[in-house]
């Protein structure tokens, strides 16, 4: 009984571990989207290729908040109602994001046209600027070289003035949550720790979705709804529940976002990733995940029987019992004696049974006589 009850509290624990392992990831309203026409560029011929459209868009980022942001590569396109989450330039394979960062601090519309004029020599119009920010940052970010015969020359004149510029390490993300996961078996207390990251000075508020009998506690162990830069999270779990999972939500509102940071389609969404270019104030939700579960039970132990190997006896000799005898044609198609002693029943129960039909018989017969005398 004990082998059983342990077989279903393992049940029991993957199919709880199972459904909850669903938990959405982030608050549904919790998204950024393109949410205005984009400020059209001029067209980009990339060498060997096609005319491609650029353009400036804006990206609201957080309640009535928005940011002007362009593409990372040319590829795909960018669907106006795809939702967009901040993402971690780590996260890609984006090759140069110190560049891109340098290149959209430096470029419109960080940089007014006639600055920008200055740095290239010529005059630039705002669909030319465009056009050769958007060139620079597919060129470090996506490899994507321009035809030089076929583009502006204002358009190329920023984009040789962009691309041959500094460097600027990517500023911190404005919230993130780490570790991404904490899983365990059978722990004995809270789980954690999860340490919080805010580029805010403000509260930040925290919840848990999935396992019951589960709360949020502080580094003291006192339950919690808010966290702030730098605090580190534990889940307290009641023993009542042997096996589950949580997703952890951190939202943070009006958080600094620096130029240059990267939003990507939620969820894996395919849309074309967006770079801000200028700053701006976010709000932002991250998650992690949080699983325990019962320990395994113990396969039970049975004691093996050693098989017995017959001995020879002392009067026989070591050859002979090495020796074994060949099977002969006649031995291998006899019938075994427990086959035989089943059929002999088997014929005499047959015979039995005839007899008492035949007995009845007579009786009947016998009888019917009997009637009409």
């Amino acid at each position: 009984m004990g082998v059983l009850r342990r077989c279903a509290a393992l049940l029991s624990s993957v199919v709880l571990t199972a459904t909850l392992a669903g938990t959405p990831a982030a608050l549904a309203d919790d998204f950024s989207r393109v949410d205005r026409d984009p400020v059209a560029g001029a067209d980009l011929v990339p060498a060997g290729g096609e005319p491609v459209a650029t353009a400036l868009y804006s990206l609201r980022v957080g309640g009535e908040d928005s940011v002007r942001a362009y593409t990372a590569s040319p590829d795909d396109e960018v669907r106006r109602r795809a939702a967009y989450v901040e993402s971690g330039w780590s996260d890609t394979p984006a090759r140069d994001a110190e560049r891109a960062r340098w290149i959209v601090s430096h470029s419109y519309p960080n940089r007014d046209l006639l600055s920008l004029g200055l740095d290239t020599g010529l005059p630039l119009r705002e669909d030319q600027a465009i056009a050769g920010t958007q060139a620079a940052l597919w060129r470090v970010l996506s490899g994507t070289e321009p035809d030089r015969e076929a583009n502006d020359g204002a358009v190329l004149a920023l984009y040789d003035h962009l691309v041959e510029g500094g460097a600027l390490p990517p500023g911190p993300r404005p919230l993130t949550v780490e570790p991404g996961h904490v899983e365990a078996t059978a722990p004995d207390g809270p789980l954690g720790p999860l340490a919080v990251a805010s580029t805010g000075d403000g509260p930040l508020k925290v919840s848990v979705n999935g396992a019951p009998a589960s709360w949020l506690v502080d580094a003291d162990g006192r339950r919690t709804a808010q966290a702030s830069h730098g605090d580190e999270l534990y889940l307290d779990v009641s023993p009542s529940v042997p096996a589950g999972v949580v997703t952890l939500q951190v939202r943070g509102e009006d958080l600094p976002l620096e130029e240059g940071s990267l939003f990507t389609g939620r969820d894996g969404v395919r849309t074309r990733p967006l770079v801000t270019a200028e700053p701006g104030e976010a709000t932002i939700t991250t998650t992690a995940t949080i699983t325990w579960r019962a320990p395994s039970p113990e396969p039970s132990q049975e004691p093996e029987t050693p098989s017995e190997t017959p001995e020879p006896s002392p009067a026989t000799p070591l050859a002979e019992v090495a020796a074994s005898p060949e099977a002969s044609p006649s031995e291998t198609d006899r019938i075994p004696e427990d086959d035989l002693a089943a059929t002999g029943t088997w014929l005499s129960g047959l015979l039995v049974i005839a007899g008492a039909l035949v007995v009845s018989g007579l009786i009947i017969l016998v009888l019917g006589r009997k009637r009409r005398e």
